[in-house]
């Protein structure tokens, strides 16, 4: 029997809620923050055009994370943007931005849902699957952070 499950993260970002939506919603930037790009050298992606906005796609493959695609299904500037996620053609899952701002700093909150089977019930019991994520969402949102307040 399939069970629910999420996992969220958030970050402050020294910069204006436009600024960092804009970097969220262009999807050509996402290899530049993204955690998992970095995690696996084999990876090749594809970018659709547009690459933002409503229906824009993010697809992957590679032999470590496997191969999946994001397709935008929430485009509300500046404060959300949400995807369907599919990976390897077998599980979905909702990823969601959050984005909200507070005195000239922008928290974005990575949210990630969906319902497991028995698989990743038992994946996730093993391998600690929602640790593993929070830290990686982590990670992301921290390059991410670096990489607008670089500019």
């Amino acid at each position: 029997m399939p069970k629910p499950y999420s996992l969220q993260v958030s970050e402050d970002i020294n910069a204006p809620i436009d600024t960092v939506f804009d970097v969220l919603n262009d999807l050509n930037q996402l290899e530049a923050w993204s955690p998992f790009s970095a995690m696996d050298p084999s990876l090749v992606s594809t970018i659709s055009t547009p690459a933002s906005g409503v229906g824009s796609v993010y697809s992957w493959k590679g032999k470590r994370i496997g191969s999946g695609s994001m397709t935008m299904t929430v485009c509300t500037k500046p404060y959300k943007i949400a995807f369907d996620m599919d990976f390897n053609g077998k599980d979905k899952a909702l990823s969601e931005y959050l984005i909200t701002e507070t005195d000239g700093v922008t928290t974005v909150t990575w949210f990630l849902g969906g319902e497991r089977g028995f698989g990743g019930q038992l994946m996730n019991a093993l391998f600690k699957f929602d640790k593993m994520m929070a830290k990686n969402f982590a990670d992301g949102l921290g390059s991410l952070k670096k990489l607008i307040e670089s500019k």
